[in-house]
């Protein structure tokens, strides 16, 4: 929805700008939970812990629209405190889940289990709208926070909107993990590269590079050094060193070739 949409909504229902942008915020991203819910309908336990976000983001949302209606009133400690409460447990909730949802759908891109393309491609559908959820509403407690009075009540406010971005940084730290297990996949590798560049993952190349291949995909090795770095280096046709080659790459002419290199107590020779 764009902003002169979001405009027209506030007009006609009388909501402000930054509850309807909270609204399409949480309606998108239960949108994705559903769709990854339905991918993963074949496997219960996956298919319950989706169901389990639906819900906290549920609890999220109507926790930050009871902050934003009750603090600026002279509403008790105790009716402040209860929302403020359910922001925070909603947040929590979604944080354990999110993680435990990461791990097993980290275990099937390992496994290579059929359809496991669409299942990750569906569950960072779910981490990406969870990180623009988390930002709008981290918003919308902003604009709350400006209308406030009491040194508390902002104190507060501001304390449950560090909730917010803790699981925004949960939700990009698993994007990030789902990435690393998909580019040694052999049907990921592709599609989780150019994930991996879009968000900054991929280290500068140099003349020289030692490392770990994760995988070679297409015309790219991809390299991890024992800094962690990853690399995209290109090679040629007949590059010969597969994922799990300990290797040194030298650029020669705008390609990268490989010679093995020998780890022996974790020393570089």
């Amino acid at each position: 929805m764009s902003s002169t949409d979001h405009t027209a909504v506030a007009r006609n229902t009388g909501a402000s700008p930054e509850r309807i942008h909270m609204r399409v915020a949480h309606e998108d991203l239960l949108a994705y939970v559903d769709a990854f819910a339905k991918t993963v309908a074949d496997r219960p336990p996956l298919h319950a812990l989706a169901r389990n976000i639906e819900r906290n983001v549920g609890e999220v949302t109507s926790g930050i629209e009871n902050v934003a209606s009750t603090m600026g009133e002279r509403a008790s400690w105790e009716t402040k405190g209860a929302c403020l409460s359910q922001v925070q447990t909603g947040t929590r909730h979604m944080g354990v889940n999110l993680v435990e949802v990461a791990k097993q759908v980290r275990g099937l891109i390992k496994e290579s289990v059929p359809a496991v393309g669409k299942i990750a491609k569906a569950w960072d559908n779910v981490l990406d709208a969870t990180q623009h959820y988390t930002t709008v509403g981290m918003n919308r407690l902003a604009g709350v926070v400006k209308c406030l009075q009491s040194e508390k009540d902002r104190y507060d406010v501001g304390f449950v909107s560090g909730n917010l971005q803790e699981t925004q940084d949960t939700a990009l730290a698993l994007r990030k993990a789902g990435i690393q297990t998909s580019l040694a996949s052999p049907h990921l590798g592709e599609y989780a590269l150019a994930d991996a560049r879009k968000l900054g993952m991929i280290a500068e190349s140099k003349s020289v590079h030692r490392g770990t291949i994760v995988n070679v995909i297409g015309q790219e090795t991809v390299l991890k050094n024992a800094k962690g770095q990853l690399m995209a280096l290109p090679v040629a046709p007949d590059f010969k060193f597969r994922r799990g080659d300990n290797v040194v790459m030298k650029e020669h002419g705008g390609t990268y070739s490989g010679k093995r290199q020998i780890v022996d107590r974790e020393m570089e020779r």
